[in-house]
């Protein structure tokens, strides 16, 4: 019987010395069917990424014991000696395609994720304030993408309903980099970004 939720790792990156950075620095490395597979997973990404804990400036493990100020489903919050921040989470999705996991609870599919980030320009203009969060995930590229251009519409929500709405449907890369298929701005300035990440 397949488990009711999937849990996927994602490790996100912001130079705050370019916090206006178009392309988005997120990986999500593993899927889970266990939570708690999951964030063992999440505590040793950054490692695993070639880092040691002696490079950051601060490195937060959320480990149950203590007060946590770095959010919720935040694993690992770090800090670079130049003030890059790094956070590994766990993001929580429901299991629409009753995808079963192998050893240690890990989904062995390959899998395409839909991204959406939200850039708050409207509450800062360095483009500092943003969040991410995992939509969907597919076993094709091509059911990715396909989800991905409907992401932000529905029967109350057009395109024509944004200030702007980009799509980049035909395989060419955009200004946002190569995994987004949608940008579109809300009144006001807020960005909206829906990318396809695949598991790397």
């Amino acid at each position: 019987m397949a488990a009711e939720n999937l849990y996927i790792v994602k490790r996100t990156f912001l130079d705050t010395n370019n916090p206006g950075q178009k392309e988005i620095n997120v990986a999500l490395p593993a899927t889970f069917t266990d939570l708690k597979a999951a964030k063992n997973e999440a505590k040793n990404v950054l490692t695993w990424e070639g880092y040691e804990t002696e490079f950051f400036s601060v490195y937060d493990v959320n480990d149950g014991t203590k007060e946590w100020k770095h959010g919720d489903g935040v694993i690992v919050y770090a800090e670079g000696p130049s003030g890059e921040r790094f956070k590994v989470e766990i993001d929580t999705i429901p299991n629409a395609l009753g995808l079963k996991a192998e050893g240690a609870e890990r989904v062995q599919t390959p899998l395409y994720h839909v991204l959406q980030t939200v850039i708050e320009y409207d509450m800062d203009r360095s483009g500092a304030q943003r969040s991410n969060f995992v939509q969907g995930s597919f076993t094709s590229v091509e059911e990715a993408r396909e989800q991905a251009l409907k992401a932000l519409l529905d029967a109350d929500m057009s395109k024509e309903d944004f200030v702007e709405y980009d799509e980049y449907s035909d395989g060419t890369e955009g200004p946002f980099g190569q995994d987004v298929v949608v940008h579109a701005v809300k009144e006001g300035g807020q960005n909206v970004l829906v990318s396809v990440i695949s598991e790397r």
